[in-house]
């Protein structure tokens, strides 16, 4: 609101410093908060710090924005800051500290000068750079990236090491929905207790199998990229009266008797009144049903897993339908190679407690390897070396990266779509080192 009004106030080329959320970054409503600062500003600066939290009792991520007022064709410096501020900037003299933070702003502003001995140029990246010590990095990013970004719905985020992050992937990534799969998240049954039934209650209940589907409740179930068979709960779902119920179906229907009388926790409404706008009864639900699975919230464990068997989930989780004529174990693949995790990642916004924060909409935007580049032999060759990795538990990422199955399985993908494969140590680097930040932050 104070940015949006601020061109009241401010003079032509008149400066404006403010501490936001990050969350404007990725997520969808920043975008015309975007434009509108593209609009009316030439963004200089906008700056995190991967070493501490500007405000410690406050679970929103932060970031600090320089602002001038009016248009400009200069580029944008995304700066990351791994020293605390109380450490590196005078606390006793003001005047001290001032002429500390205005050189502060210099250095940055000579990052890219090949006569600042400093710095120096990021051995991936063209565009980022390192103080000599690590205690700052800044990515150069163009006035026209950041313009491009908004049509592509780019995370900002990732501007923090690159706007060409994956620019080494791009003719070999495409959107699969909604061509190739759909993607939700899961949906509130409105009463737990008698829509999701347990395994065991499964057992002893006597409902009739025609109206169990598969549950997944919890990322937590979720152990290794395929599944299907061992699960925990199963979601209650019928559709025919009760008179046919009654007659044809007894477990199903003492089911429903059991609860149709029941009130909620404080006794203000039974489940009959919570759930009246089901149709065609109180007691059904019409579930969208998937085949792939991933946490909206993913922490250090990195996976779509997925079964053959359509299956349905909890609101905690976000999941994806892969059409009928397309090959369900080649996208789990595909999705679970480190070119996917990279993005997700970077892509994503993270929350102040270390988790990504992600939503049905990110997966539909998601770029994956295009797997109509692929041959006939490669997609052989990718599944075979998938195999280890569906039965396996699901490690975290640093982990992850150092098993033996994970490591060939990255090389067969990257090699089918002709990448080079000794870019995979740098992949992993970065994925790793970014993952870290995120989930160590809250410590810091």
């Amino acid at each position: 609101y104070c940015i949006y009004n601020s061109i009241r106030f401010l003079k032509k080329d008149g400066f404006l410093s403010a501490i936001t959320s990050n969350a404007w970054l990725g997520k969808e409503y920043g975008f015309q908060f975007k434009k509108f600062m593209l609009d009316n500003f030439h963004i200089k600066y906008i700056i995190r710090s991967n070493a501490e939290h500007w405000f410690s009792d406050s679970k929103v991520s932060t970031i600090f924005s320089v602002l001038q007022h009016g248009q400009s064709t200069e580029s944008t410096k995304f700066v990351t800051i791994n020293f605390k501020l109380a450490e590196t900037f005078n606390q006793d003299n003001i005047l001290i500290q001032l002429k500390e933070v205005e050189d502060f702003y210099t250095d940055i502003d000579n990052c890219n000068n090949p006569k600042h001995s400093g710095w120096k140029n990021d051995t991936t990246f063209h565009n980022l750079y390192h103080k000599t010590d690590n205690s700052i990095s800044v990515s150069i990013v163009s006035k026209e990236q950041l313009e491009n970004s908004l049509v592509e719905q780019k995370n900002w985020d990732t501007f923090f090491i690159s706007a060409d992050l994956l620019e080494k992937f791009d003719q070999q990534l495409i959107q699969l929905y909604p061509n190739i799969f759909t993607a939700f998240r899961g949906e509130r049954t409105g009463w737990n207790e008698m829509f999701v039934v347990s395994s065991k209650e499964v057992l002893t209940s006597g409902i009739e199998n025609i109206f169990l589907i598969p549950y997944v409740k919890s990322p937590t179930e979720l152990k290794a990229l395929g599944f299907g068979g061992n699960y925990k709960n199963y979601l209650f779902v019928c559709s025919l009266p009760l008179g046919k119920l009654k007659t044809n179906y007894p477990g199903a229907y003492k089911w429903i008797q059991r609860f149709e009388n029941k009130k909620n926790k404080n006794g203000s409404k039974t489940i009959q009144e919570t759930c009246k706008g089901h149709k065609p009864f109180w007691y059904s639900l019409r579930p969208k049903q998937a085949n792939i699975v991933t946490a909206i919230n993913p922490f250090e464990r990195f996976f779509f897993s997925f079964s053959e068997k359509p299956f349905t989930i909890d609101q905690r989780l976000i999941a994806i339908t892969v059409k009928s004529k397309s090959d369900v174990e080649l996208i789990a693949a595909l999705l679970n190679s480190i070119v996917t995790f990279l993005t997700v990642e970077m892509r994503g916004t993270s929350r102040n407690l270390g988790a990504l924060d992600l939503n049905a909409n990110y997966i539909k935007t998601l770029l994956v390897l295009n797997p109509a580049l692929l041959t006939v032999n490669s997609i052989k060759e990718i599944k075979k070396s998938f195999q280890p990795l569906k039965t396996r538990k699901i490690k975290p990422i640093f982990e992850e990266v150092k098993q033996p199955d994970r490591i060939n399985f990255d090389k067969t993908v990257l090699k089918a779509f002709g990448i080079n494969e000794s870019i995979l140590t740098s992949l992993y680097q970065l994925l790793s080192t970014a993952v870290r930040n995120r989930v160590t932050m809250k410590e810091r």
